[in-house]
């Protein structure tokens, strides 16, 4: 169930000072349905989604989550879409629904014109206010498809147990009804300017040569006052965050405790990075989007895919809800055979499903069967946003078919993939093309419907295992030896 606080991006442009509430649900029964029961949360460590509490935590805090608490994270809109990198994030409040906790999902629509300096080297780039609102828009709508598809496809128990509620905030709207002096001359008062300086990614953006500008410097405090909001608000006692957080959490942490008693605490998610130790994020140029205009579904189901061997596990045990038990069993059946991906093709599957539900991944296998495996059939059923993502970075090449066109003049002359003469003609022989995932190895074969043309009129070309090409045919224009023209005809 997702309770979203906002149902339009420009009725907010025209009017923030008014935030609409929507109950939304995939489960419209809810009759003879118990509520989950809070749980522990803190077993998510054994599938490494939590790398640290702050502060640690106290004896008391397996106790304390026995019974139902409100777990929050913060996403600013400084893209159109969220990303892989916020994935794991996201997945831990899903978690923690899971788990019968409530969970807020808050989108920095103010903080966003602050900027958060951690993990950045340089300023922030600035956006509009409208581009702002545009793009916090966009994410709460992939924030409620995420959720939705998470309640509707991989929440086992939907038919018996309801979900606590799933919360997506706009931070502006606190924001709002502050006033700069007032806000300043009260919670301005409870930070000191030392250890603020102190925190690692201030002192080295400081030190840097741009320096740090004092809107980025401030945004801890305003991440801080986000805190103490939901906990006076909708008493909100858990953040999670990525462990490049932790300065952020540890204000709010600071600023809490100083009006109140009660136990706090930060989780904090480990950076999600390539085997080369790179972060996962736009600012990293290696972004997988969460949105399907972004990253189609195929894409994104071929970037899990294509994961080697060594993170395989650790990405099921991350953005999957399979069991741990399953799990090593999964590994332990792709070892014998690795060859087969089975463990890959499982966490493509799962992941894709909760991003971009079932239809999403339909398409997905339907475009990778047909790239990877050759299958007529589906590709005869690709849509032309399909066709455009499955083959991507090639070119789509638009071709005249001839009554005589051969499978040499295809490959050599329109496609133009191999040499023109007897060395093209001989990789043809060679077995070294495929048409339509098939084998051709007679260069003068005259191409034939439904064989290599297929129904949608189009046809793909593989020469040796990696090179695909496209090819849209249109017919040729049939010319007459009778010219049709009224000045031509006898006269009456």
């Amino acid at each position: 169930m997702v309770y979203h606080c906002c149902h339009s991006w420009l009725h907010l442009l025209r009017n923030t000072s008014q935030v609409a509430v929507r109950h939304l649900s995939t489960n419209n029964s809810t009759f003879s349905k118990e509520n989950v029961l809070p749980k522990n949360i803190l077993h998510l460590h054994e599938r490494g989604m939590f790398q640290d509490i702050y502060p640690p935590a106290s004896v008391n805090l397996p106790n304390l989550l026995k019974k139902k608490q409100c777990f929050y994270c913060g996403f600013d809109p400084t893209a159109s879409s969220l990303h892989v990198g916020n994935l794991l994030s996201l997945m831990a409040l899903l978690q923690c629904q899971r788990a019968g906790h409530n969970v807020i999902a808050v989108i920095g629509t103010a903080t966003a014109r602050a900027g958060d300096p951690s993990a950045h080297t340089k300023d922030r780039s600035i956006l509009s206010k409208k581009d702002l609102f545009a793009n916090a828009h966009s994410i709460s709508e992939s924030l409620e498809r995420i959720v939705k598809n998470h309640e509707k496809h991989l929440y086992d128990n939907r038919l018996k147990k309801i979900l606590p509620g799933f919360k997506i905030l706009f931070n502006h709207t606190w924001y709002e009804k502050e006033n700069v002096i007032d806000f300043m001359g009260t919670v301005g008062r409870d930070f000191r300017i030392g250890p603020m300086l102190e925190k690692r990614y201030i002192k080295d953006r400081i030190n840097s040569l741009e320096g740090l500008v004092l809107a980025e410097f401030v945004y801890q405090i305003f991440q801080a006052y986000d805190w103490k909001y939901l906990r006076e608000n909708y008493n909100c006692c858990f953040q999670i965050g990525g462990s490049d957080q932790l300065g952020n959490i540890n204000a709010g942490y600071e600023l809490i405790k100083k009006r109140y008693k009660e136990e706090l605490y930060g989780l904090l998610t480990p950076l999600v990075t390539t085997l080369r130790g790179e972060k996962l994020g736009k600012s990293a140029g290696n972004t997988v989007w969460l949105n399907p205009d972004k990253t189609s579904p195929f894409e994104f189901y071929q970037y899990f895919y294509r994961q080697p061997d060594k993170v395989v596990e650790q990405f099921l045990k991350y953005f999957t809800f399979i069991d741990l038990n399953q799990i090593e069993d999964i590994i332990e059946e792709h070892k014998k055979k690795p060859q087969l991906r089975k463990a890959q093709r499982i966490l493509a599957r799962n992941v894709c499903k909760i991003v971009h539900g079932e239809i999403g991944l339909i398409s997905a296998e339907r475009c990778s069967r047909v790239l990877y495996e050759g299958r007529i059939d589906d590709l005869e059923q690709l849509s032309d946003d399909e066709i455009a993502a499955t083959f991507l970075g090639m070119n789509i090449i638009h071709g005249v078919l001839e009554p005589d066109t051969t499978v040499y003049d295809l490959v050599a002359n329109i496609v133009e993939a191999i040499p023109q003469g007897t060395k093209g003609e001989n990789i043809i022989l060679g077995g070294g093309v495929r048409i339509n995932g098939r084998i051709v190895d007679f260069p003068h074969q005259i191409l034939l419907s439904d064989i290599h043309v297929l129904k949608n009129d189009l046809t793909l070309v593989t020469v040796g295992k990696v090179h695909h090409y496209v090819v849209r045919w249109k017919l040729p224009r049939i010319e007459h030896d009778e010219d049709d023209d009224d000045d031509k005809l006898p006269s009456v």
